[in-house]
């Protein structure tokens, strides 16, 4: 008879579980650094736009085209502002997102040692059954020895 863990739609489960747990922090944490990288470009493009400001500003050029240059550059940092205000949301969901996979995979290791000892224990008691059964034909031909 093969081993059979009774909780094995459970281990299934919590598996899937954990599984569900790694992709939606796995989505959290891209989902921060793309934030990350896009206020790293917003900030770059904002100071190339200021120092383009600063040398058209010396060099001089039509009013239009310097309030269009001043504008785009005041975008940016807005824009900017606006993302480094909804990091820290991000990084808290990410974080609240690795708390879950942490709880997830430590109920699916639990049920994994309880298998493990499940296991074990049927192990043995099969050792100790085939062990019987070889002392049992071994008496049996020893005594069929004995008595021809």
């Amino acid at each position: 008879m093969p081993f059979r863990f009774r909780l094995q739609s459970v281990l299934e489960h919590r598996a899937h579980l954990e599984e569900k747990a790694l992709h939606e922090f796995a989505r959290g944490l891209k989902v921060q650094k793309e934030c990350e990288q896009h206020i790293a470009w917003l900030e770059a493009e904002a100071l190339r736009a200021r120092q383009e400001l600063e040398e058209v500003q010396v060099k001089g050029m039509p009013a239009s085209e310097f309030q269009i240059l001043n504008e785009y550059a005041t975008v940016l940092r807005l824009q900017a502002l606006r993302e480094r205000a909804r990091l820290p949301m991000l990084v808290a969901q990410t974080e609240a997102a690795r708390a879950r996979l942490m709880e997830a995979r430590r109920d699916r290791m639990v049920l994994e040692t309880l298998r493990e000892r499940h296991l074990a224990r049927w192990q043995r008691r099969e050792l100790k059954r085939e062990q019987a059964q070889i002392d049992e034909a071994a008496i049996g031909r020893y005594l069929r020895r004995e008595s021809s």
